[in-house]
């Protein structure tokens, strides 16, 4: 397997997986456009979470219009193109794996059962839990499969799928409906689940979702640039948080910090959704978990190493074109 360095990033190196079922393993095709029309006026609401809106007898009559649906689509089940594969290179690598889906439980045992696919240990319908994207649904599978969230990846074909992954810390891979706007919440995109396998075996690097705006506006050679600069935040400055944020959303993969220094009040009330807990908190360890699970790969640490500090965000993009450029 290919070593992918820094800051690029690839599924493969995921260590554990989270598949959605209907889309990603079964096609049942499933149109929920009657039920919408019927309880909904048309409108492309979420069923489930529209559903608790309903009155009790249109919330029963909902759930069993979408039970008997999922069931006729079941029993027409299809495998998708390559899951079987990919279902093999995890296996082949030791990887953990579950399934997490919107669907019942019934519905998924009858598909499972027709296209010859062996559910693993954990899998998870709406029949119990949190639903996508709700990010508990997620957390939830990490912790059944004994793998941490940040270093999964949410394999799905639909908007909440991709949603979840961004919401709960997790690599998102979008597959089989890569043309669709959603595609923006991904880290990467696979017109097919037989295209991310032959990708598995043969990885090569990606821009992983947090740099897709910078590298779109930038190019690469300024993150690969960048990516090995490290900044020393002026811990004197109370501006320091907004500035770490904007430093990495350029591409900056270290951040030095006095490991010495506190949160102070000034720090606090310039820090973008701070909470007071904060306050005269070590200054490393806070900057590092405001900024960690939007950009997971940069690092910060307690040092005095580093490139100049900045005193004023607007300067610092053109502080960094003179040293890259």
């Amino acid at each position: 397997m290919s070593l992918i360095s820094l800051p690029y990033w690839h599924p493969s190196q995921a260590r554990g997986f989270i598949l959605d079922w209907d889309g990603v393993i079964a096609d049942t095709n499933l149109d929920f456009s009657g039920i919408r029309k019927k309880y909904f006026n048309g409108e492309r609401v979420p069923l489930i979470e529209a559903g608790d809106l309903l009155d009790e007898i249109q919330k029963e009559n909902l759930w069993k219009d979408i039970y008997d649906l999922e069931m006729e689509g079941a029993n027409l089940a299809t495998p998708i193109g390559g899951i079987f594969s990919l279902v093999e290179w995890l296996h082949e690598n030791s990887i953990p794996w579950a399934v997490v889906s919107r669907n019942c439980m019934d519905s998924i045992q009858v598909a499972a059962e027709r296209i010859g696919f062996h559910l693993p240990e954990i899998t998870m319908s709406r029949d119990e839990g949190p639903q996508k994207p709700d990010p508990g649904a997620l957390l939830l599978a990490a912790r059944k499969i004994g793998v941490h969230h940040s270093e999964c990846v949410m394999v799905g074909d639909f908007l909440y799928d991709m949603v979840g992954a961004r919401r709960s810390g997790m690599r998102g891979v979008l597959v089989e409906r890569t043309d669709e706007d959603y595609s923006f919440w991904a880290d990467a995109c696979f017109p097919t689940v037989n295209n991310m396998v032959a990708s598995l075996r043969n990885p090569v690097p990606m821009v992983p979702w947090e740099y897709h705006s910078l590298v779109k506006r930038k190019g690469k050679k300024w993150l690969e640039k960048a990516w090995k600069l490290e900044l020393s935040l002026d811990v004197e400055n109370p501006r320091i948080a907004p500035i770490a944020f904007t430093a990495l959303s350029l591409g900056i993969g270290r951040l030095s910090v006095d490991p010495a220094a506190k949160v102070t009040m000034e720090h606090w009330e310039n820090w973008p959704g701070g909470h007071p807990a904060i306050i005269d908190m070590p200054l490393t360890s806070s900057i590092k978990n405001y900024v960690s699970a939007h950009y997971p790969l940069a690092f910060v640490h307690g040092s005095d190493g580093g490139i100049s500090a900045v005193s004023d965000v607007l300067n610092l993009e053109k502080e960094l074109e003179e040293i890259i450029n």
